[in-house]
């Protein structure tokens, strides 16, 4: 009886164990939450596009239409936040190759036009959209005319903004 309960114990590890080897039984890590916010983010983009601004060296943009929140290009900045926080870099070429182009196609963006600003060691919103204004290239981004549409995201300190316009736009 006590021989027959050994033998009925380890075949039940023996079977939970070999669950995990074939993959029936996996546990995956889960990714960080996005913790911007959206909205304020929007806000400040869109008071700089309604303002105008100064781009430094890219000169001088003039007032512009405002932009609208969009859900895929958010995703696609989140993915970009967490491949660069997990795997600890800094690069618009993302660890699996994947540039921003391909980020879109995985979320379904058909685009016209996209831009793409990443950030890290800013800890909240109005300081990281001060830090591409300041930067004639990404404050150049922010107030393009041809862009339409934005979505956002942070992780820990890495931020992805990417801006477009789909082509049905």
């Amino acid at each position: 009886m006590l021989f027959d309960k050994i033998l009925k114990n380890s075949f039940k590890a023996m079977f939970l164990a070999g669950l995990g080897l074939f993959g029936w039984c996996t546990i995956e890590e889960p990714k960080p939450k996005p913790e911007g916010n959206k909205e304020l983010l929007l806000q400040l983009v869109n008071s700089y596009r309604t303002s105008g601004c100064n781009c430094g060296t890219a000169g001088y943009f003039a007032p512009t239409t405002p932009v609208v929140w969009n859900k895929a290009l958010e995703l696609a900045a989140y993915d970009h936040c967490v491949d660069m926080f997990t795997n600890k870099f800094f690069s618009h070429t993302g660890s699996d190759g994947a540039n921003v182009e391909t980020r879109l196609k995985r979320r379904g963006y058909e685009w016209k036009t996209f831009g793409e600003n990443i950030a890290r060691g800013y800890q909240t919103e109005k300081s990281v959209i001060e830090g591409w204004i300041k930067s004639p290239g990404h404050c150049s981004n922010i107030m393009n005319p041809n862009f339409k549409e934005i979505g956002a995201s942070k992780v820990n300190d890495y931020w992805t903004l990417v801006l477009g316009t789909r082509k049905s736009n």
